[in-house]
């Protein structure tokens, strides 16, 4: 009997020491699994954003430039202009921008006298798109012109405008656009260089 119970103290301490690192290597290897899981969540939490980035991109910084054209005829003046722009597009219904001015005006006087002078400027416009393709407009815009009161002919003044009016975008493939607009300015006055209303006609390109 002693024999006996002395052979089963043995095996039940072999079975001890057995099982002891088989024990330690599941918990390792279960641990192990739930680092690799925890790693593998955040690398998709990681990923996620990256791609929602690259697909901002994708709709442009809302950036456009282009330029315009004009012109005007009266009984004793007539003028072309070019016009370039720079705008950005706050949101998809409200631009801001600035334009540049040139401007060839001839004149002629109560004596019909020609003249020719060289008009230049600039000015910051506000557009806001209430419906499908037609926006309203408001710009201030302000001209260096010949004083034609003067009696230096050389003399040039500064030209205040305040303009407002409708208009419409018309797209003419991928992101180039073709505008129209009519505005009239408050402002007019003996030196203004426009007939009013202004038609203006552009054209621009968005990045």
């Amino acid at each position: 009997m002693k024999k006996l119970g002395t052979i089963l103290f043995l095996l039940a301490v072999g079975l001890f020491v057995f099982a002891s690192p088989l024990q330690a290597q599941y918990q390792n290897l279960t641990k192990n699994d739930s680092v690799k899981e925890q790693q593998h969540v955040g690398q998709v939490e990681k990923v996620t954003p990256a791609k929602k980035k690259n697909k901002s991109r994708k709709n442009g910084s809302g950036l456009f430039f282009g330029g315009g054209i004009g012109g005007g005829y009266s009984t004793y003046s007539s003028y072309i202009q070019v016009t370039p722009i720079i705008g950005y597009s706050i949101t998809p219904k409200l631009q801001v921008g600035s334009r540049l001015t040139y401007m060839h005006q001839w004149y002629k006087d109560y004596n019909n006298v020609k003249y020719n002078y060289n008009i230049f400027g600039g000015s910051l416009f506000l557009r806001y798109i209430f419906w499908k393709s037609l926006y309203a407009q408001t710009e201030y815009e302000i001209l260096s012109v010949p004083d034609y009161y003067s009696t230096d002919a050389n003399a040039n003044r500064a030209v205040h405008s305040l303009f407002a009016g409708l208009g419409f975008i018309q797209h003419v493939g991928g992101s180039a656009f073709l505008s129209v607009s009519v505005l009239y300015n408050f402002l007019e006055d003996q030196y203004t260089p426009y007939s009013n209303p202004l038609i203006r006609v552009g054209f621009g390109v968005g990045l």
